[in-house]
């Protein structure tokens, strides 16, 4: 038992002091990157209008209420069904009424809403989409049930109505075109009426000349126009 004892130790001193090699072509193990998964968002447009049929009060503002509720899911319903057979149906997705606001100086009811449709359809921008919308509700005016005041109508804040008035606002009046136009008329006219007068004196001074050289007989040279531009 003692030789036994003895051979073991022998061996525990040799596995100490050698310990068997490390390879050193061990690769750490290769992290696979995590996929992060995308999201596309929708493209989000503001439509506001004014129903005319539908009175304010301070009910239909309190989202709590049941008149707040049940105008909210009626206006829904009815531009989901208009946007959905309409030329951009392909890219809508939907629209959700955000608030309900009084108008000054009647007794009519705003709307804000937000419709989004597909980021893909670069084609459709707050333009398309306005014109798309008057030309599904009678030109502006008629939302299935509702009555709408056309001069509201907003996507995004664009409206047609506002483009004229700008220009309106910034465009020259009749009159001051018409006065523009005689004033350039005026120029051209006294433009002409210049050139016109400065060619007959040239010809004056070259016609005096040719008389004078007839006369005397023989060549002026510091006398001839027809060197000089």
């Amino acid at each position: 038992s003692s030789e036994l004892l003895s051979i073991m130790n022998n061996e525990w001193l040799i596995g100490f002091l050698h310990p068997p090699p490390v390879s050193l072509d061990m690769k750490p193990p290769i992290l696979q990157p995590t996929e992060i998964p995308t999201s596309s968002s929708s493209q989000h447009f503001n439509l506001n209008f004014t129903i005319t049929n539908l009175p304010y009060s301070h009910d239909i503002a309190q989202p709590g209420t049941t008149k707040h509720q049940q105008n909210k899911r009626s206006i829904e319903y009815a531009l989901n069904q208009i946007f959905r057979n309409s030329s951009i149906k392909s890219y809508f997705s939907e629209c959700q009424v955000l608030a309900f606001r009084y108008v000054s100086n009647s007794n009519h009811t705003g709307v804000d809403s937000l419709c989004n449709f597909s980021p893909l359809a670069r084609r459709v921008d707050r333009v398309a989409i306005y014109e798309e919308f008057l030309r599904m509700t009678q030109n502006g005016t008629r939302l299935l049930n509702f009555t709408l005041d056309r001069q509201s109508v907003l996507v995004d804040g664009y409206s047609s109505s506002r483009d004229d008035d700008v220009m309106k606002n910034y465009g020259l009046p009749f009159w001051a075109i018409i006065l523009i136009c005689l004033a350039v008329l005026l120029i051209l006219i006294t433009c002409l009426m210049c050139c016109f007068l400065v060619t007959i004196c040239r010809r004056k001074k070259e016609g005096d000349y040719q008389v004078q050289r007839h006369r005397l007989g023989y060549y002026l040279p510091h006398l001839d126009l027809r060197k000089f531009p």
